[in-house]
């Protein structure tokens, strides 16, 4: 190497020093810049903390003017606030998600918001209802400005962090400007040390330069000889496309000899076309030639051999470049893609199966549902009309309820089925509200009270919570409940001992323990328990029957709640307990506005209700029919949409009952004629329970529905709700 060749290359060291210390000194620029947007931030957070506490108030204005005038001009900066408010609120998730805020201290202001919201419109709705008094009545408990308060305090916490954050920021920033001035003299004495490095570099440089041209010599020999045994085809070309070499699988793949190949244009060997359009591909080697990097091939590409036959290949092209970076030639390696294509082409057939499975397992779903569902209807109708019956002989009441609990045991079974397809597709979906978990529970063992009688078991109750209002789907809840109780009723012995109690835990939540002395569990069964299909063994499933799903339908319930559900047990023979944990909400907090007579809904006559039941399963028609004229309804009944268009316009009737699947037609079919020219209520009964099935009852014009088997009590209620006054 000259002297010249080595000054050149100290002098490049030298310089790849200082633009080194250059970029550190921009790093440390970039930080401080970074240090100075990290201040907005904050002060931006702080505004949008307070801008959301603001929109609050002027909520709270709006309704205070509402509420004094009665006047909905006034409700105008209450709507407007309540529609800001949750679009700042959707910020506040984003700082969050982003990490700029606590998701706890933004989850908190957004619940004790909603309350505050939940709290104005009350007293809206109050004061549109039932006049100023009323709506003052719940301003005067005084829940709103208690509210507000912990609002104020929340806001007022979280803008505290942010300030001592910001603080803390701004101390960062001023360590950021003593650190870049640090490194600027530090980067000055490096490059000062350069220079006496670059001279004693030279002394060496000769000696040097000569050992990396050995090692250079004895580099390309090893990839020469890698190049030929690589596992992969490997073409390598001058820089003008022309190959200089071919290793023995590239040989057999493009069906040329590495003599024959030799100095040929690389696209004449490596021909390559699209394998739909059969259009010439641009031979990676041109591409890498005029862009100098490295490319690939694009999908469906098949190589043309020698020979005319058709490969499926992926490649890619290198430039193969000098230490200074001048181009010398192109590197190709490619394989052959028939294997993967046909893998490919396999899991894709193999997608569409599975695809297809899933929506003829849901179309199975419907239909035995439908087809289980709807013969039970009049089964457990007549049983429960008998068990509510002074005619029929007292002896024969035991065998009724068991027979009824029989049939409501298949429908929840079919039910349970429904549900666990929900919970596996993520559609399991939930109407909160408040709720009172202790009537929750009292309802459940009075549901239950007949099977816990028949066993002769001793049950305690316990409610000791104070914390007892949750936020929850009543029903979903009453099912978790249902199930833990059923299961505690099933595996315990007669005469044995069933209690619930329920106690607040430290955190604010509602703990609810059942514990039973039944037949308990195995450790190995409490991992399975709330698995799907899992009731603890072949031996208990033999002798206690049941599909092994309430467990792991209620854990999902549970969950879905923000809840915790867990079981234990001793051993078998030693019982079990299970443990539900709740988010709560104290009773003393919960102001219920207070039912007036004029406020309760009583039913009208059944006499003077004349309902239209289409219905073409005979024994159902019959039987409902004659249960609901015994309440005192007018019932007609037919069981064809032909019938039913013709029957509901020549008569009157209050109310339509109306079967989906029918002979010439649908339900929904019906409804749509019917609502051309009416909006009479009308309820859907049906066998098909699918969400989606409910989803078009309601498109097309059913005011609600009812799953078969009809439980004519439950009906009965429904009508009523119609025709309350």
């Amino acid at each position: 190497m000259s002297q010249r060749s080595k000054l050149a290359t100290i002098i490049a060291t030298a310089g790849g020093v200082l633009i080194a210390s250059l970029m550190v000194i921009l790093v440390m620029g970039r930080a401080a810049m970074n240090g100075s947007a990290t201040l907005v931030r904050y002060h931006t957070v702080i505004g949008e903390l307070q801008e959301a506490l603001s929109t609050l108030k002027d909520a709270e204005t709006g309704q205070r003017g509402y509420l004094l005038t009665g006047k909905d001009q006034y409700l105008t900066p209450h709507d407007q606030a309540v529609t800001r408010i949750r679009r700042e609120f959707e910020i506040l998730r984003a700082r969050a998600r982003d990490g700029e805020l606590s998701d706890q201290d933004v989850a908190t202001l957004w619940h004790l918001t909603s309350e505050k919201l939940d709290e104005l419109q009350a007293t809206i709705v109050l004061r549109r209802k039932q006049g100023l008094p009323a709506a003052l009545a719940v301003v005067e408990t005084d829940f709103g400005k208690n509210q507000m308060d912990l609002i104020r305090a929340q806001v007022a916490k979280m803008t505290g962090a942010e300030e001592r954050a910001l603080g803390s920021a701004k101390q960062r920033a001023a360590d950021l400007v003593f650190d870049s001035n640090l490194i600027f003299a530090l980067s000055t004495l490096l490059n000062l040390g350069m220079l006496i490095w670059a001279y004693r570099r030279i002394r060496v440089e000769s000696a040097a330069r000569e050992k990396a041209t050995l090692e250079i010599r004895e580099q390309k020999e090893l990839l020469d000889v890698t190049l030929a045994s690589i596992g992969d085809a490997v073409i390598v070309t001058d820089l003008e496309g022309r190959i200089t070499f071919l290793n023995k699988v590239a040989q057999d793949l493009t069906g040329w000899t590495s003599s024959a190949a030799h100095l040929q244009p690389c696209p004449k060997v490596f021909n390559i076309i699209n394998e739909s359009s059969r259009a010439i591909v641009e031979s990676p080697v041109d591409k890498v030639l005029r862009m100098g990097t490295i490319v690939g091939l694009a999908n469906h590409t098949v190589l043309i051999r020698k020979d005319g036959r058709e490969i499926p290949i992926d490649d890619s092209g290198a430039p193969i470049k000098e230490f200074d970076g001048t181009v010398r030639g192109v590197v190709l390696v490619f394989r052959d893609f028939s294997e993967h294509k046909a893998a490919e082409t396999r899991l894709i057939e193999a997608n569409n199966a599975l695809v297809a499975a899933n929506l003829a397992k849901d179309h199975f779903l419907a239909a035995l549902s439908h087809e289980l569902r709807t013969p039970l209807t009049p089964v457990l109708a007549t049983l429960t009309s008998w068990e509510a019956s002074d005619e029929l002989p007292v002896a024969f009441l035991g065998d009724i309820q068991m027979l009824r609990r029989n049939v409501e045991l298949e429908a929840r079974l079919i039910d349970d089925l429904l549900d666990l397809n929900r919970i596996v597709k993520g559609k399991l979906s939930l109407n909160l509200e408040l709720v009172d978990a202790h009537e929750l529970l009292q309802s459940v063992v009075t549901m239950l009270q007949s099977e816990i009688n028949a066993k002769q078991l001793n049950l305690s109750i316990d409610l000791n919570a104070a914390r007892h209002y949750v936020k929850a789907d009543s029903a979903r809840l009453q099912q978790v409940f249902g199930n833990i109780l059923n299961n505690a009723t099933k595996f315990s012995m007669p005469g044995g001992h069933i209690s619930i109690a329920t106690a607040d835990d430290t955190q604010g939540r509602l703990i609810l323990k059942f514990k039973d002395d039944g037949i308990g569990m195995t450790p190995e069964i409490i991992d399975r328990l709330f698995q799907p299909f899992e009731q603890g063994g072949s031996d208990i499933n033999s002798r206690y029957g049941g599909l092994g799903l309430g467990m792991a339908i209620s854990k999902a319930l549970v969950e879905i709640h923000a809840g915790i559900i867990s079981a234990e047990s001793q051993g078998p023979g030693l019982g079990a307990q299970f443990t539900v944990t709740l988010p709560s909400i104290h009773a003393s907090t919960v102001k219920l506005p207070p039912m007036t007579n004029e406020g309760r809904a009583t039913a009208r006559n059944p006499q003077g209700i004349n309902l239209l039941l289409v219905e073409d399963h005979k024994d159902s028609a019959e039987v409902m029919s004659r249960l609901l004229r015994a309440k005192g309804y007018s019932v007609e009944t037919c069981s064809t949409v032909a019938e039913a268009l013709k029957i509901s316009n020549e008569g009157h009737f209050n109310l339509i009952l109306s079967d989906i699947g029918l002979p010439d037609g649908t339900g929904i079919d019906l409804i749509r004629r019917i609502r051309e020219h009416s909006s009479i209520p009308a309820i859907a009964l049906t066998g098909f329970g699918m969400d989606q099935d409910i989803s078009r009852y309601k498109e097309a014009g059913f005011d609600a529905h009812l799953t078969k088997p009809v439980n004519i009590q439950k009906l009965e209620m429904l009508i009523n709700q119609f025709f309350s006054n």
